[in-house]
């Protein structure tokens, strides 16, 4: 059996039983699960540990007790106070509404036409002297109470015909016009001339609301004579009113009120509009006002459910007193604004649920649990008798024995989910099920989470389910692997918390808390972005955790909320626990996770963003090497960083690793960095003193020193790994061309290639590329214009002459990403070598 097969399997009992043994750890006896309140022992059961014992049935019961004497907290409901009083003043309005019949419209009268003579001042003329004869009319304008429709008989008794003033009298005689209107007595007078006299009564001037004249007498024509007084029949005003009958069908159909006290209200009202007319005191708003000073009496004293029944009988039996300024007392509206009251007060004194809880929960925390102790050796209960809840309470806690069976049938579970994993990485994840060092850490990450819900379990009871750091194990796994790994490890913690706690709530939290990180941190470049993504993910994880309280933790004892008056069984308090321990231990956790990081990325060789980041620093030790020691190479590899950067991303490649494969792959020519075109300044070239053989192996050392150099400073080998291949197994052609033509052609290849392998990746080729290409240019374009049709010539010319010497013939690129790569290189070089405008007088223009 070939070496990785064993690892393989290893990794897997390893990762099964390691898993196993932390879930199992502390393990209590489980083989007692099934015991139930009432079921008769069928043996003896004895302690065999000491152990204080929770008497959960004693303490719910003194707590219920606690609870129970706490009376509810009442409060002062002021909206139904206002609400009640809008109904009360309605009701009064509506009735007023009611009582006043609309007035039927009349034809408008028409007044005789006037001439434009008058009657002279002095009856005589230069020619004829002429006389003009007047006479007086007389009229009263009164207002007709006994011929008002509706109107009651107590109103007949009080109020009877009166002159009414104010109303407009126009009397009109021969062409001429004179008005006049009513005065206090209700009558009127006016001299006009003796003869045919019309007398106009004006239904729109000082006519009240509610009120009309009377048709026949609106318009009177009289025949008065000089020197006699001509009287004009009485003008009644009439009130509409509409009968009580209609008025209390149409106030019934709304308001919760009887018969008679609409009657009674009705016949106040109707009584108002005659007194409104004389100027008297309105019946109507005093009894409304008693109604409403009862009304803010009842709730003063405090309306509550229980005293409400009671309080509708007071009402009925001493009503509020009706008294009426100068009139006296009146009992049937007393006992009618009695009637409205009960009709329509509402408890104003309700329970407040939160004050209430806030006090029965103070009391319940008074509470002292009730434990009973229990001694090694002593009998908890004896064969034959019916278990209560302490009995199995104090069975499973001072017992040791850990049942076989479960403890197998997790082995199994443990087993088949492991196996799973390595199914799927097996056909699907070649990368990593050929990397057993990948496949141990995945391992090792399944037994921390084990360790993780182990701990959870433990610290439940005391703190809560939320606990559980399953965030961090999503985002070391999306870091480490990738987001598909990531997926599954949020698969492994969902049925390792259910195996461990046998909680469906904390087994779905486990899974989608794990999930959650995944999209934060699959697509950050930047330590800034790092650091948000945790925040991000334990907001994620909060929400999560407020969910499944919700609808797995919540229990019957949790205190509603009250939203706009509608009762929702919202269990803020276990929501709000959850979800602060869940962002808590999300965030902290993955900060613990996020230092982790570097651990493992150097016990396993891994290169994460995290890693990439700070190689691709500046400020990184070796790059300051590079650029102290190789100042042109260090300018050299910053160039084919932004090449790299930009092809990669062109092709959805990782483009941080290339950039930084970039920056160290001439890290080995620090060694001899004057043996390198680009960092003699001002110096012969050494390779002038040197055969092409000599230079060739000088050249090639750089591959072999920059392998050293980076294991010294630690590079990961994903990087490294771009350092043995930016040249491939390529030929050095400069120097193979120049021992050819010193030996006459007879040279060995093999002496001038280069040592290292061909591109395997993606990112390497592009490394490779991004190599040539930026040398080629930098060779080219200093004795040429950097035109955009030159630059595209020299990327042609490299991309082609590594196809055609098979350097790109193991790299996973395709014609169509090549096509994307060369687009991007010509972006990145034209916006290099862009033009500049040569100023006057300035040095070198």
């Amino acid at each position: 059996m070939q070496r990785p097969t064993l690892v393989r399997i290893a990794t897997f009992f390893a990762t099964v039983v390691a898993a196993w043994g932390v879930l199992s750890l502390g393990g209590g006896a489980e083989e007692f699960d099934d015991l139930t309140p009432g079921q008769v022992a069928e043996q003896d059961f004895f302690a065999e540990m000491s152990r204080t014992v929770l008497d959960t049935e004693a303490t719910t019961a003194q707590i219920d007790a606690a609870r129970a004497d706490v009376d509810p907290i009442l409060r002062t409901d002021t909206e139904v106070q206002t609400a009640v009083e809008e109904q009360i003043n309605q009701l009064f309005d509506d009735i007023q509404g009611v009582v006043a019949s609309p007035v039927e419209p009349t034809t408008e009268t028409t007044l005789p036409p006037t001439t434009t003579s008058s009657v002279p001042d002095d009856a005589t003329s230069t020619t004829e002297a002429v006389v003009v004869e007047m006479t007086t009319v007389t009229g009263l304008v009164f207002l007709d109470v006994d011929g008002m429709p509706g109107l009651q008989i107590e109103s007949e008794s009080t109020f009877r015909d009166v002159g009414f003033a104010g109303i407009g009298v126009v009397v009109s005689s021969n062409g001429v016009q004179v008005e006049t209107e009513s005065g206090v007595d209700g009558t009127w007078a006016a001299e006009v001339p003796a003869g045919e006299v019309v007398v106009t009564t004006l239904t729109s001037d000082g006519v009240p609301d509610s009120f009309q004249v009377g048709t026949e007498t609106g318009q009177q024509t009289l025949e008065c004579f000089a020197g006699v007084t001509c009287e004009a029949q009485p003008v009644g005003l009439s009130a509409s009113l509409t009968p009580v009958d209609q008025v209390v069908a149409e106030i019934r159909a709304t308001a919760p009120v009887d018969d008679n006290t609409v009657s009674v209200l009705a016949a106040a009202a109707s009584d108002d509009i005659i007194r409104n007319a004389l100027g008297l005191a309105s019946h109507m708003d005093t009894i409304r006002q008693r109604t409403l000073e009862r009304l803010y009496s009842e709730f003063g004293s405090g309306v509550t459910t229980e005293n409400l029944p009671q309080i509708r009988a007071q009402l009925g039996s001493s009503p509020p007193f009706v008294f009426y300024d100068g009139e006296g007392p009146d009992p049937v509206a007393g006992q009618a604004a009695g009637e409205v009251v009960a009709a329509y007060v509402q408890p104003n004194r309700v329970v407040d649920e939160a004050a209430t809880a806030v006090e029965r929960d103070a009391r319940e925390a008074e509470v002292e649990a009730v434990e009973v102790p229990f001694e090694e050796g002593e009998e908890i209960a004896g064969r034959g008798e019916r278990l209560t809840q302490l009995d199995i309470d104090a069975i499973r806690a001072t017992s040791g024995v850990v049942s076989q069976t479960q403890q197998g049938a997790l082995l199994g579970v443990l087993a088949v989910m492991v196996g799973v994993l390595g199914l799927y990485l097996s056909r699907f994840r070649q990368e990593y099920w050929a990397k057993p060092r990948m496949l141990a850490l995945l391992g090792i990450l399944i037994v921390l989470a084990a360790g993780a819900v182990r701990g959870a379990d433990v610290l439940e009871a005391s703190i809560s389910w939320y606990v559980l750091p399953a965030v961090a194990f999503g985002f070391v796994t999306a870091v480490l692997f990738d987001s598909r790994i990531a997926v599954l490890m949020a698969l492994a913690v969902g049925v390792l918390a259910a195996a461990g706690t046998q909680d469906t709530g904390i087994a779905v939290y486990g899974a989608l808390a794990t999930l959650a990180p995944i999209p934060f941190v699959s697509s950050v470049s930047s330590r800034g972005a790092f650091r948000t993504a945790v925040v991000f993910s334990a907001a994620a994880a909060a929400v999560i955790a407020a969910a499944t309280s919700w609808y797995f933790h919540a229990g019957p004892s949790d205190i509603p909320v009250t939203v706009l008056g509608i009762e929702l069984a919202i269990p803020l308090g276990v929501i709000g626990e959850s979800m602060a321990w869940a962002f808590g231990v999300s965030v902290v956790a993955s900060l613990v996770g996020l230092a982790a990081l570097q651990f493992f990325e150097s016990a396993f060789d891994i290169t994460t963003s995290l890693s990439l980041l700070d190689l691709t620093d500046r400020n990184h030790e070796a790059l300051q090497l590079l650029q102290e020691k190789a100042f042109g190479t260090f300018n050299h590899s910053l160039m084919v960083g932004t090449l790299a950067h930009g092809a990669a991303r062109a092709i959805g490649a990782n483009a941080l690793l290339a950039r930084a494969m970039a920056y160290y792959h001439d890290l080995g020519k620090t060694e001899n960095p004057t043996m390198f075109i680009e960092n003699q300044f001002g110096i012969q070239n050494p390779h002038d003193f040197l055969t092409p053989k000599e230079s060739a192996e000088v050249i090639r050392r750089h591959v072999t020193d920059g392998v050293a150099l980076a294991r010294q400073f630690k590079i990961p080998s994903d990087v490294a790994n771009g350092i043995v291949s930016h040249h491939g197994d390529g030929i050095m052609r400069y120097f193979y061309e120049k021992a050819r033509a010193q030996n006459d052609g007879e040279v060995n290849p093999d002496d001038f290639r280069h040592i290292g392998h061909k591109p395997t990746t993606a990112e390497t080729a592009i490394v490779m590329l991004s190599d040539s290409l930026e040398a080629a240019c930098r060779a080219n374009f200093q004795v040429e214009e950097p035109t955009a049709e030159a630059i595209e010539k020299v990327v042609d010319r490299v991309i082609n002459e590594k196809l055609d010497d098979g350097q790109l013939s193991e790299s996973p690129l395709t014609l169509s990403e090549m096509t994307l790569i060369r687009s991007a290189f010509l972006d990145s070089l034209v916006g290099h070598y862009h033009q500049r405008i040569a100023y006057p007088n300035f040095p070198g223009s």
